[in-house]
């Protein structure tokens, strides 16, 4: 195990770890690529390299928010995590069984424990089926139910998410946005899972849904014992609802922090660049601007630190040496080569 595992996990027995997984999609050249290969086009197979090396533990009971920009690869390893993407390289382990052997699902028990809620509840929704099968289906698939009580078990379903159970005979397009992410956070809690990936679960509603949903997941949280992998770009939503904070930058974790002290003082340049633009109502006559540079190509990653094309403090050691992920202080880790000095 990491060094970086070991002080993530030295504090409780992890629910869920992951050590050096990484995620490579490979674009394949097709038949007219390969001729004009042949015949001495600089063409060749593309790569995208979404996920790179990540290695973290989560505790029963934890929530850990999980940051970062568009494209970091944050979705692509939740869905690694929640058994819908096999990884690339690297282990995830769930209560210590792993949940991918020779890329594919290993238990059928692992599966259910672990679901996942997607940010769109417009595109994640059959609209063809009722919200009765909706979220009774996999009960009743798995034999977690019996047929004839799918209709009372749907019902309890929807009252613990503060849904009508009289409306379960509709369709998803008879709901509101924050309705129907509920039915979605209904459909995962069905098979009485342990562990909820949220995927940007609530990028798509109002502000004000938004909060209501924040409240449900912590209600749920502390009624059904629950733990959380919170995948969120927005920091200010993360810092309301996470125990510790898991910042990526194209596909790598940069650093990880108790959420109070990362906010109080963060170590990673590209962490402070981005809590630097969290609007803050003492600071609401200063010109915000985003962090400089755009996020280079997965397909063609920079060398050394990814970071380091926009970083302020870049050396060139940046540019040729990856910086380890490192415990900085009890309970924190960063990879930058200024914590060396």
């Amino acid at each position: 195990m990491s060094e970086a595992l070991q002080q993530q996990s030295a504090a409780a027995a992890p629910i869920l770890t992951a050590e050096e997984v990484s995620k490579r999609f490979v674009k394949t050249l097709d038949l007219a690529g390969r001729i004009a290969q042949r015949l001495g086009a600089d063409i060749r197979e593309e790569t995208v390299h979404a996920v790179d090396g990540v290695s973290l533990a989560i505790a029963p009971g934890e929530v850990l928010g999980l940051v970062g920009e568009s494209g970091c690869g944050k979705s692509t390893f939740g869905r690694m995590v929640a058994g819908i993407l096999p990884p690339s390289a690297g282990s995830l382990t769930f209560d210590g069984r792993p949940i991918w052997q020779d890329g594919k699902p290993v238990s059928r028990e692992t599966a259910l424990a672990v679901q996942m809620i997607f940010q769109d509840p417009f595109a994640s929704l059959d609209p063809r089926m009722r919200v009765l099968d909706i979220i009774g289906e996999a009960p009743k698939v798995h034999g977690m139910i019996e047929p004839k009580e799918m209709d009372d078990y749907v019902a309890d379903v929807m009252l613990r998410v503060g849904l009508d159970a009289d409306f379960r005979r509709r369709y998803p397009h008879q709901f509101s946005g924050g309705q129907r992410q509920r039915i979605g956070i209904a459909r995962a809690l069905a098979v009485k899972p342990r562990f909820l990936v949220c995927d940007e679960a609530i990028a798509a509603l109002d502000v004000s849904i938004q909060a209501q949903v924040i409240n449900l997941f912590m209600d749920l949280r502390e009624d059904l014992d629950l733990t959380y992998l919170f995948i969120s770009h927005d920091l200010s939503v993360v810092e309301h609802i996470s125990d510790r904070i898991v910042i990526m930058y194209l596909g790598r974790v940069v650093e990880v922090a108790p959420t109070g002290e990362l906010f109080e003082q963060p170590n990673h340049p590209y962490t402070q660049a981005l809590l630097a633009e969290v609007p803050r109502i003492d600071l609401r006559k200063r010109a915000y601007t985003p962090v400089k540079g755009e996020i280079p190509s997965p397909l063609d990653p920079p060398s050394g630190c990814h970071f380091h094309p926009r970083c302020p403090f870049a050396t060139e050691r940046c540019a040729r040496e990856r910086p380890a992920l490192k415990e900085i202080a009890p309970g924190r880790l960063s990879a930058c080569h200024l914590n060396d000095g």
